[in-house]
């Protein structure tokens, strides 16, 4: 626009006048080019956090943040860094740069929430290696360890980071730096991970307004993450209850086929034996009857025993419980030849239907551990509820093992008892631990949290 020269002929007062006015123009329009400015940038985060909230898978989604945060401060790179499960490092987990991100279309992704399908696998999925710096290293790594934002303006001027610092974000970002920022993204007042841009020397520098658009990108992130995170969790979680429920029917169908089939197929065949026996030798028939009666009462109690163990009904009734169902499981036992088994509960309050299911699951396979591979000559259960617990023990005095052989050797053996009990046990929060070695016992200790 330009700017007519102010007439010599005006008095002093209106030349002043106009001067000021003119310098008020100016105010007012820088200011509102400063205004479109935020505008145009809070609706480009409008339409990030609408695509973030939408994406459900981590890889693709962490490629998404990286692209918005070059496309909000016009960088040249950008990383999203995530703390592994220690909190002792940051693991790269996207990079981006202008050319990548238009490459892959993670740009133009951003206007179309939802464009990858949950559970979907995508090309920008890879568990291959990524690199890993410690927090005491880099910029980024003293980002996560303090919780603070990062503007640096110019990198050979700053004297907060030295060289060596400076060099490792570099090498990951794959630029010479000119300018940087980096903010902590931060879910839940914990630090879960670090957002970072960078400018080279063409680029036009970061300044307060580009650290406070990362500051909300990095918010927007952070919760996005921990969805993203929350829903690959309750899939792997559904699977795994899916395969639990296989295991079992497997089970009980291995365990119906080679129990009572077999042994009501034998009956049927002494039944028409005793059929030809009435006939031919009708002395021979009492005796035969005799045994068939026996065999039948014990197929009926075997299959009982497995009704019992597919759902055990006392763990339904008001006046049943946890202790009234290990009770009736353990009835079964009193006349083997197996070890003497000792129960000692002191349990007043019960837990949730589904916790007391996982529970009963968690302690018929421990105590059919000790039945099977112990070799022992006493189990004992104790149960017991320390203020805000619940806590089941089963110890026995057999030959014991080697429990960390037994994990190793999963991938060649048919049993996954242990592996098992450890799943269920996730289920519901609770803490497992197996202590053993062999000529030692076996202690097995459940402590599921109120």
């Amino acid at each position: 626009m330009t700017i007519e020269p102010i007439p010599a002929s005006l008095p002093l007062e209106a030349v002043t006048l106009i001067a000021q006015l003119r310098r008020e123009n100016e105010r007012l329009q820088s200011r509102n080019s400063h205004l479109d400015d935020q505008v145009r940038a809070l609706l480009v985060l409008q339409s990030i956090a609408n695509t973030l909230s939408a994406e459900l898978n981590l890889a693709p989604l962490l490629r998404r943040v990286a692209a918005a945060a070059l496309k909000l401060t016009s960088a040249q790179a950008s990383m999203v860094y995530l703390l592994d499960s220690t909190r002792t490092s940051l693991i790269a987990e996207a990079v981006e740069n202008e050319q990548t991100a238009a490459t892959s279309g993670s740009f133009a992704a951003l206007g179309h929430p939802g464009n990858s399908r949950p559970g979907a696998l995508t090309a920008n999925e890879d568990d291959g290696y990524k690199p890993r710096i410690g927090l005491d290293n880099g910029v980024a790594g003293w980002v996560a360890a303090t919780g603070s934002v990062v503007l640096i303006a110019e990198t050979a001027g700053d004297l907060r980071f030295s060289p060596q610092a400076l060099a490792v974000d570099a090498g990951l970002l794959g630029v010479v730096p000119h300018s940087l920022v980096a903010v902590p993204m931060v879910f839940k007042g914990d630090v879960t991970g670090v957002l970072e841009v960078a400018q080279t020397t063409g680029g036009a520098g970061f300044d307060a307004s580009s650290l406070d658009l990362m500051r909300t990108l990095g918010a927007q992130a952070a919760t996005a993450v921990a969805n993203a995170q929350l829903y690959q969790g309750l899939r792997a979680e559904r699977d795994l209850i899916i395969e639990t429920q296989e295991d079992e029917r497997k089970r009980i169908s291995r365990e119906l086929h080679d129990g009572p089939a077999q042994v009501l197929a034998q009956i049927a065949m002494s039944l028409e034996f005793a059929v030809r026996l009435a006939a031919e030798e009708p002395d021979r028939l009492i005796p035969e009857l005799r045994e068939l009666r026996e065999r039948t009462i014990s197929t009926t109690r075997d299959i009982r025993n497995l009704l019992f163990d597919l759902r055990p009904l006392v763990l339904d009734a008001e006046n049943g419980g946890l202790v009234a169902a290990m009770e009736h499981f353990l009835e079964r036992f009193q006349d083997t030849s197996g070890p003497q088994i000792h129960l000692n509960a002191e349990y007043a309050s019960r837990l949730s239907h589904n916790a007391e299911l996982t529970v009963f699951a968690i302690l018929q396979e421990a105590v059919n551990n000790v039945l099977k591979h112990a070799h022992a000559q006493n189990c004992w259960i104790e149960i017991r509820e320390p203020e805000g617990w619940f806590v089941a023990t089963i110890r026995d005095d057999g030959a014991g093992f080697d429990v960390n052989q037994v994990r190793d050797d999963y991938a060649s053996r048919g049993s996954w008892g242990l592996l098992s009990m450890s799943e269920r046990a996730a289920l519901i929060e609770a803490r497992l631990n197996i202590a053993s070695h062999p000529g030692g016992g076996t202690v097995t200790t459940l402590e599921v949290p109120r």
